[in-house]
């Protein structure tokens, strides 16, 4: 009897300690992963029998950033399991599992919870099902599940899964999905398969439709998948109605030091009458690289035919889309759809402290037959040093370069060129600089393969001079002070050019040097500072630029610089009546020379003016004009861009661009190019953005003058995204 009494004070004892016990830590004398348990309830109780703790009101589990919430909680000492009811709540991270009742493994992570919920914050992904076990520590199952990415009790879109796997930061698998729209099923797949998290993961990325009137539907279904953590890649499924089926394969890799890659690839076995050739393809792409102290660049653009570019610059695979990615992370682009010779390019390039050494190679794709076929370099060298000092004023420097000249049919042949140069710098008065350039050229060529009407010999030589003599001064003059401050810089210049003319014919015609954009047009245009005339110039060009900057500082007190206003003007007076032409011909220009102005003005951040324009000096008018307006609002999400181009007899053209973020849930854009020479419009394009919590969709109207295309896309927030950013480099 009093053995009972003792053992009745002594549990009294224990659970008047408990209750009044405001947190316990839970199995002391184990090493669990994660870190001790600690127990927090308004009233905890140990049955010692049981070996089991049993707490009531506001139930708190904690272990690290893991925390488990109940109304009621029983934990046994030996089982580590935790059986929790009432308003069940684990919270990991930010990641939520919350029902009714269930039971947690506190040592292994897995657990049941009835009638659940699970959201996963990162991607706001949610899973609704009666029962939801969790398997460990990072993965769940589920039956008669439903998924999706929308808030509310009738979600706009949801997949029904018969059987459904969640791995965090993996994929969730469902088996039986079926695939709903306010409810409503309208798709069932056998197996599905979509990315949990926003980090990096494989997996089908929203359909393309669109529909041509020159061609029909199309249906664009791609897949992304991740190869490792500094590269992936993308394939692309189309179906293009009375053509057949394109496949498409890009593939990116992002490295140190800014090193990339990005390659893209396309193939149709075009099925439609009247193509230009039934295999119809598109390779291109880019690529940086370092070796050392070598820098590398390849850029890669070979088409089947002159109008894969127009007929496919649409979807995930078009042309503008692809060259927009290009020069966001190259710094360069691929050409417009218009240009017919696609050029490619492998260079490597190295800076010593007195020169720069360049190897390259550029081949050409002339893609129609009746233009002139340009000279492939393969390979080509150059070398160019910085100007020495060798005596007072002068100083001396050399452009020296080789290239081997090729065809596959036709003339071949090599040159060797040597361009010596001794520059001399004066300062005779307080703001005054004189700078004269004497140049002489040698070049040696070497035909080794030579057509009809070819210069005759297998060897030639050609020795050539130029000469730069310039006058210019510079005066500035500042204004305001305090936090903002302006300064004004002007610079009268003079400048005589003399280049002589020399018979072309007798020289193998390796030039010109790109057979791009080539304008054709006999107007006379002053020789400017960054021209490149091959011969026959003997001319005067003077002028003068003026620029204006403003210095502020922000509320932290640093000060930044910017460009408020800059403007130029030329004109010249030529001394003989024409200069060489790019194909070795006769350019015929007046004596006096346009005059040329050029101007940019930045009154606002929100507000660029560009102007540029020629006129005659022979009662003649406007030769040429461009203009261009850039208005931003005040966040800078809104803008509109206006640009007017006008070449006399040349063009005359127009376009417009513009996007509105007129709510947080609609977007639009409106571009359009119209030329006044045929008047014509060259192309308009719509673009309507419906974005929602959940979804979206991406809506296009492209009216061309041979074709109208209407495209869109749906978009699901938060399932996959591709990476950005390049890795970081190992710490110094």
């Amino acid at each position: 009897m009093r053995a009972c009494l003792c053992t009745l004070l002594f549990l009294a004892f224990l659970c008047s300690l408990a209750q009044a016990a405001k947190e316990l830590e839970l199995f002391p004398q184990e090493k669990l992963s994660g870190g001790p348990w600690r127990l927090r309830a308004d009233k905890v109780i140990y049955e010692a029998d049981r070996r089991t703790y049993i707490a009531e009101g506001q139930v708190e589990l904690c272990q690290g950033d893991r925390r488990l919430t109940a109304d009621y909680a029983e934990v046994n000492e030996v089982t580590k399991i935790a059986q929790v009811k009432g308003n069940v709540l684990l919270v990991v991270g930010e990641d939520v599992f919350a029902g009714e009742a269930g039971y947690f493994n506190l040592a292994t992570q897995a657990g049941e919870m009835h009638q659940a919920r699970l959201f996963i914050k990162q991607n706001h992904f949610h899973v609704n099902s009666a029962v939801i076990r969790k398997t460990g520590e990072f993965t769940y199952y589920a039956e008669q599940a439903t998924v999706t990415t929308c808030d509310g009790d009738l979600p706009v879109w949801s997949f029904s899964a018969r059987k459904l796997r969640v791995l965090i930061d993996g994929y969730a698998t469902a088996w039986g999905a079926s695939f709903k729209l306010a409810g409503v099923p309208v798709l069932y797949s056998p197996v599905a398969v979509l990315p949990v998290r926003t980090t990096r993961q494989s997996g089908f990325l929203m359909p393309f439709f669109a529909f041509k009137k020159a061609g029909g539907p199309v249906v664009e279904l791609p897949f992304y998948w991740v190869i490792n953590n500094h590269a992936d890649a993308t394939f692309y499924q189309s179906l293009l109605s009375g053509r057949g089926y394109m496949q498409g394969v890009n593939v990116r890799r992002r490295g140190f030091g800014g090193a990339a890659l990005d390659l893209h690839f396309s193939y149709l076995n075009d099925r439609r009458n009247g193509s230009p050739t039934k295999h119809r393809y598109w390779a291109a792409g880019m690529v940086n690289h370092s070796l050392g102290d070598w820098s590398l660049r390849l850029t890669l653009d070979r088409v089947s035919d002159s109008d894969y570019l127009k007929d496919f610059n649409f979807g995930y695979q078009g042309l503008n889309r692809y060259s927009r990615d290009l020069s966001g992370v190259f710094g360069r682009n691929l050409e417009q759809e218009e240009v017919k010779v696609r050029v490619s390019s492998l260079l490597a390039s190295r800076n010593f402290s007195w020169a720069n050494l360049t190897a390259y190679g550029r081949y050409y794709d002339q893609l129609l037959r009746h233009d002139p076929r340009p000279f492939h370099r393969l390979p080509g060298v150059s070398l160019t040093t910085l100007a020495w000092p060798v005596w007072g004023p002068f100083s001396l420097g050399l452009e020296s370069s080789y290239v081997h000249f090729y065809q596959n049919h036709g003339q071949t042949g090599q040159r060797l060129d040597f361009h010596p140069q001794l520059w001399c710098r004066l300062l005779p008065v307080p703001g005054l600089a004189l700078e004269s350039r004497v140049g002489f050229r040698e070049t040696y060529f070497r035909l080794d393969h030579r057509n009809p009407g070819s210069p005759t010999g297998s060897n030639l030589g050609r020795t050539l001079y130029d000469v730069k003599v310039s006058a210019s001064s510079l005066w500035s003059r500042d204004y305001g002070g305090g936090a903002t401050a302006y300064r004004h810089f002007l610079r009268p210049e003079i400048i005589y050019w003399n280049m002589p003319r020399y018979r072309a014919r007798h020289y193998p015609d390796f030039d010109p040097f790109d057979q791009g954009w080539v304008e054709r047009t006999t107007r006379s245009l002053p020789v400017r500072e960054g021209d490149d005339p091959l011969g026959g110039v003997n001319a005067l060009t003077y002028g003068f630029t003026s620029n204006l900057l403003r210095r502020s500082r922000n509320a932290q007190g640093q000060a930044s610089v910017e460009d408020v206003f800059w403007f130029r003007f030329t004109h010249g007076v030529f001394f003989n009546s024409s200069s060489m032409a790019l194909e070795g011909g006769d350019l015929p220009h007046k004596r006096f020379a346009d005059f040329y102005t050029e101007m940019e003005f930045y009154p606002t951040r929100q507000l660029t003016l560009g102007l540029n324009f020629g006129a005659s000096p022979y009662r003649e008018g406007f030769n040429r004009a461009k203009i261009r307006f850039i208005f931003y609002d005040r966040h800078r999400r809104n803008y509109l861009d206006v640009s007017y181009l006008f070449l006399k007899d040349v063009a005359n053209q127009i376009n417009v661009s513009t996007y509105l973020d007129l709510f947080r849930s609609v977007k639009t854009w409106i571009t359009t190019r119209h030329t006044f020479l045929t008047g014509k419009k060259l192309e308009t394009r719509y673009g309507l953005i419906l974005q929602r919590q959940c979804w979206g969709i991406a809506l296009t109207y492209t009216d061309r003058a041979d074709d109208q295309r209407f495209s869109f896309s749906i978009i699901i927030p938060g399932l996959m995204e591709k990476f950005s950013q390049a890795p970081k480099g190992p710490k110094g």
